[in-house]
């Protein structure tokens, strides 16, 4: 599960080296469009900001003066100059141009080590997960305790190289700095939802821990938005003009009262003054990814009566993509929005509702949630692996598998279980789905993200004689296949790297049973085995993310 920092400064903007216009040399326009540059970067303008620092890449160039003293001057400034319009182009999610801004900053000045850690961020946005290593590596041998640095690399070896106890040992030393503990944090609390040797509930209550400690505004930004109170006050307005008192819905519904209510039929559970509900989502994987295949089918019902409104927190695009913009009335761009601005953003446009498809995987998020900035808020599919901590959500999605209502006391959503035979969510595969093959296979596959490869599931897995196939791209990573290798043998593994999901899933049909990991279950790709026709096994845990099977076992 990739995450992000729930500092309250855009991703982007927390690599910013900018010049000290205060010692600034050169002429007038110079300065000027330093200057300039740097206030629009301080909104997130990204596109304004890039554009002036372009000009003083320009400037610097022309009146660079003939003294010696002045050249280094301006070569500082211009590489500055390009390092923050790297970080401007990895704002706007040009990772290609952010890449080339970087390199040029390095090139006149070698020791900008931030450019470095800009261009893995781009090497990422690019989908070169090999490359990022290489600048993260490269800046980390050159400054090993490099906070920054450390908590990017880990990012990187958790989600992409199947490593989160590694990346938990990388920021361990982190907790002891102020600026970085939650950044560390959060790695470690992600990293023990894949691997960890503490109980479910004792997790559990170090992330709700955390969440009340740092997933929360500050008293001054509540001031800024105006609250008296950490959250705004809702009130139901009726088409009549009335008001009603108001609604208080972040306290737990009696358990008598779940199988009445109907999160996915916002339009039925209060009237709004508008002709059709206005419904929002927030998500940065509005792409082929569970948020895709477990919701499209709910959303593109719920259209037919509402008006959506997405809100993309990410810079991936894909044909799902074009699926979730085919819905809905407005897609707002609000991908390195400060917790602050997107908490006004979400406000101005004064939702009835709010899905948040996000979760874990977007801490700046969950802080501007938390002052309930939409009319009801509902957590649903993405980043759904454990209680997100916050009071602000009038219910978290489930079903009587993954979030019986006994668990209650594990979440501080009110669990609103969806019934029926589907659960929670309806798959709809993708329009590439393939044939199920008349034969298959009797070797057991693990079809899963590296990173969900336990010590624990391995050592089980170890105990079973005979092949064992492994599914997923990332097992081209050496990293990836070292862990397996560690605790089976050789002659007992065979890896596959599918170069496409279409790929992956044909592949996936040929086998007959799919073993599946724990403690962090399968929930898209258990779904996909079953459609594909292949019988999962699995381990039902505690937490909702240890539950997806549940509802197959």
């Amino acid at each position: 599960m990739s995450k992000a920092s729930p500092s309250n400064k855009p991703a982007a903007f927390s690599s910013v080296v900018a010049p000290n216009t205060n010692d600034l040399s050169g002429s007038h326009e110079l300065r000027q469009a330093l200057i300039s540059a740097e206030a629009f970067m301080a909104k997130g303008e990204w596109r304004s900001a890039a554009e002036g620092f372009a000009l003083a890449i320009e400037y610097s160039a022309e009146h660079s003066g003939v003294k010696q003293e002045s050249l280094q001057q301006a070569s500082l400034q211009q590489a500055r100059a390009w390092h923050n319009l790297g970080v401007c182009f990895l704002g706007l999610g040009e990772a290609s141009k952010a890449i080339f801004a970087c390199e040029k900053a390095l090139h006149t000045n070698p020791s900008l080590l931030q450019s470095l850690l800009v261009m893995g961020k781009a090497k990422i946005l690019a989908n070169d997960p090999m490359g990022a290593d290489t600048c993260y590596s490269a800046l980390l041998k050159q400054e090993p305790a490099h906070p920054q640095a450390r908590i990017a690399r880990a990012d990187l070896l958790m989600n992409t190289f199947g490593q989160p106890k590694l990346a938990s040992d990388l920021v361990g030393p982190l907790l002891e700095l102020e600026e970085y503990k939650e950044d560390a944090t959060l790695t470690q609390l992600m990293a023990g939802l894949y691997d960890r040797d503490t109980s479910a509930q004792t997790h559990n209550a170090r992330v709700i821990g955390f969440s009340k400690a740092s997933l929360r505004l500050t008293q001054s930004e509540y001031t800024q938005l105006g609250l008296g109170s950490p959250m705004f006050s809702w009130t139901d307005k009726r088409q009549t003009g009335e008001s009603s008192t108001p609604a208080k819905l972040s306290e737990p519904s009696p358990p008598s009262l779940h199988s009445q209510l109907s999160p996915l039929s916002p339009h039925l559970s209060f009237e709004s003054a508008r002709k059709r509900p206005l419904v929002g989502l927030i998500s940065p994987m509005f792409t082929a990814s569970p948020v895709y295949f477990l919701t499209i089918s709910a959303f593109k019902e719920m259209a037919k009566t509402c008006d959506l409104v997405i809100f993309n927190r990410g810079h991936k695009k894909d044909w799902a993509t074009d699926k979730f913009i085919q819905i809905a009335s407005e897609c707002v761009q609000v991908q390195e929005m400060s917790a602050l601005n997107l908490a006004q953003t979400i406000y101005s446009f004064k939702l009835d509702v709010l899905y948040d498809l996000g979760g874990w995987m977007d801490p700046i998020a969950l802080k501007a949630l938390s002052v309930k900035p939409a009319r009801h808020m509902f957590k649903w599919v993405g980043g759904q692996s454990v209680t997100t901590g916050l009071e602000s959500f009038d219910g978290w999605i489930g079903d009587a598998w993954q979030s019986p209502l006994e668990l209650q006391h594990l979440y501080t959503e009110p669990l609103l279980n969806i019934g029926g035979q589907h659960g929670y969510a309806t798959y709809t595969p993708p329009p590439y789905m393939p044939v199920i093959p008349n034969t298959k296979r009797d070797v057991p596959v693990i079809f899963a993200n590296p990173a969900k490869l336990s010590d624990e599931f391995l050592k089980y897995l170890k105990n079973l004689s005979g092949l064992k196939s492994f599914v997923h791209q990332q097992f081209k990573y050496p990293l990836a296949r070292e862990r397996v290798l560690n605790f089976l043998d050789p002659s007992e593994v065979e890896f596959i790297t599918p170069n496409t999901h279409k790929e992956a899933l044909e592949i996936l049909g040929q086998y007959t049973t799919m073993i599946d990991t724990f403690p962090y279950s399968g929930g898209l790709t258990a779904r996909e085995a079953r459609a594909m026709g292949v019988k999962v096994i699995s381990r039902v845990g505690t937490l909702f993310c240890e539950r997806h099977c549940a509802q197959f076992t």
